[in-house]
């Protein structure tokens, strides 16, 4: 089993900062972060759709200039909030990147940025909006996407399929209490659960044939 670093690992790190990447990458096999377009156009790396929460500003991401966000810090660290691109560069190549698309219409643009990068080849593009991951699975046949399964998706495996998706991420307590996970592995889906913080749960989950597990701190999976 593999362990994917949340956000760079949320609750150990202010989460998707450039130092939060870099340090989850020397102890995951995978990093995720959230994307969402700022007010003058550029993908940035942050999980709400305010930056209330996470730095000493306040304001809509949509609404807010790229400078405006570099300058804000975020958790009291001095780190901005970054570009996808420059997140991108900072993950080591043998560290994959989930990359979740938290709004539509980012596709097209997280696909050139993806392109740019020197190891675009260890992406996973995710998202909750199954028309999102449609316009990259239209944009780029090759592209790997994941579908995270919403507790309203009543058939995450099909719409999956459908979505020519290679993994399909759900809660844990979904993996653990219903056959999701056996429906998945029998067409080939690799499985992603979400948030884990303790190992038992971790083995647990892989007995069940779980893939990776999404976790907010370091665990020994």
């Amino acid at each position: 089993m593999r362990c994917i670093a949340h956000r760079g690992f949320a609750a150990v790190a202010p989460e998707n900062t450039i130092g939060a990447v870099r340090t989850a990458a020397a102890r995951a096999d995978a990093v995720e972060v959230d994307v969402r377009r700022c007010g003058t156009g550029e993908l940035v790396v942050v999980h709400d759709e305010t930056i209330d929460r996470v730095t000493d500003g306040t304001g809509t991401v949509s609404a807010l200039p790229l400078e405006a966000l570099a300058d804000r810090s975020v958790r009291g660290t001095g780190e901005g909030i970054p570009t996808l691109a420059a997140v991108l560069a900072a993950v080591p190549p043998t560290v994959e990147v989930h990359i979740e698309l938290k709004e539509r219409g980012l596709a097209a643009d997280v696909l050139a940025t993806v392109d740019r990068a020197d190891h675009s080849d260890r992406v996973v593009v995710t998202s909750f909006l199954p028309d999102e991951l449609r316009t990259v699975r239209e944009r780029d046949p090759g592209q790997p996407i994941g579908l995270l399964a919403s507790h309203r998706l009543e058939t995450p495996v099909t719409t999956a399929v459908e979505l020519d998706c290679a993994a399909l991420g759900a809660n844990r307590v979904r993996c653990l209490a219903t056959g999701i996970v056996p429906r998945a592995k029998v067409v080939d889906l690799e499985v992603h659960a979400w948030t884990v913080e303790r190992a038992p749960t971790a083995r647990l989950l892989d007995r069940r044939g779980v893939d990776y597990v999404s976790a907010d701190r370091p665990i020994d999976v």
